[in-house]
């Protein structure tokens, strides 16, 4: 073997380790700043969530609601027990959203503890109870991973009566009319399909059966959607929840339905007994 081609052999023998060496610290770095953000990501969270206050006033939006049950709305924070800062906010002051049905406004309050239980309270005395405010830690990243710094988020996906919200929406269908009775049921959305199903799975009346008896005792309307609101489990009796949407006086030729209605369906889950709701919660 002449000499060129043993230092061609030289050349490509070093330029292959070069590579190796450069590939293998490559992915040592990567599992280090992955193990590092793990670390990091547990000490910092612990660090965001020692953030006391919440100062970002977040926004709430108001679904489904006659003009004059929310033209003036109460505000009030629950603290140790005890109602606070009673604040009175008219809905003039509700921006429209792009969705008719929605106004969104904002908490009145420039800071309030993270502890705290922001009450909201409608004109025609629907109570909601909004908290889980808090902050988490957004690790900040780069092209090559983890860059080993963050920052803390406002986190605007509070508990408002006893559900967890991706946002803050106050549907007129949740509100409690009495809150010392409502505190104590409990809602699993279908969204927990581990919880849902399995809940289902212990009834009498399953799931297949409840979905039968909502079609058997649909009323003789034109049918716009369905939708399935969750379970409702309470001391006593637990339901299947349901929601219409149903539309009447409508040419096929109209894109807005001139008589939209909103209804909530309940199905006993261990009896069947169905019961239908125009006006939920208070026709009940």
């Amino acid at each position: 073997m002449n000499e060129y081609v043993k230092g061609c052999l030289t050349f490509i023998a070093i330029v292959t380790a070069l590579i190796a060496l450069a590939v293998g610290w490559f992915f040592w770095s990567s599992n280090k700043r992955i193990k590092q953000a793990e670390i990091d990501g547990i000490t910092f969270s612990k660090e965001c969530d020692s953030v006391k206050f919440i100062t970002e006033q977040p926004e709430i939006q108001l679904a489904k609601f006659k003009k004059n049950e929310i033209s003036v709305l109460k505000f009030q924070i629950l603290r140790n027990g005890k109602l606070i800062e009673d604040t009175l906010i008219k809905n003039g002051n509700a921006k429209k959203s792009p969705d008719t049905e929605y106004k969104t406004i904002t908490i009145p309050y420039k800071s309030f503890l993270k502890t705290d239980t922001i009450v909201v309270t409608t004109q025609n005395k629907l109570h909601y109870y909004i908290s889980g405010y808090n902050h988490y830690a957004y690790l900040h990243y780069g092209m090559a991973g983890y860059l080993g710094s963050h920052d803390c988020r406002f986190n605007d996906n509070p508990t408002i009566n006893n559900e967890v919200f991706l946002s803050a929406v106050l549907f007129r269908e949740h509100g409690w009319l009495n809150p010392e009775i409502s505190k104590h049921i409990k809602k699993i959305s279908p969204s927990d399909s581990i919880a849902y199903y399995s809940f289902a799975e212990k009834c009498r009346i399953k799931i297949k059966d409840a979905e039968r008896i909502l079609k058997e005792k649909r009323k003789n309307q034109v049918f716009r959607t369905t939708t399935i609101n969750g379970i409702e489990v309470g001391p006593k009796d637990s339901y299947y929840l349901f929601g219409e949407e149903t539309e009447s006086g409508t040419r096929p030729n109209d894109l807005v339905p001139r008589n939209l209605k909103h209804y909530v369906v309940k199905i006993n889950c261990a009896t069947g007994e169905y019961k239908r709701y125009s006006n939920y919660p208070f026709d009940n």
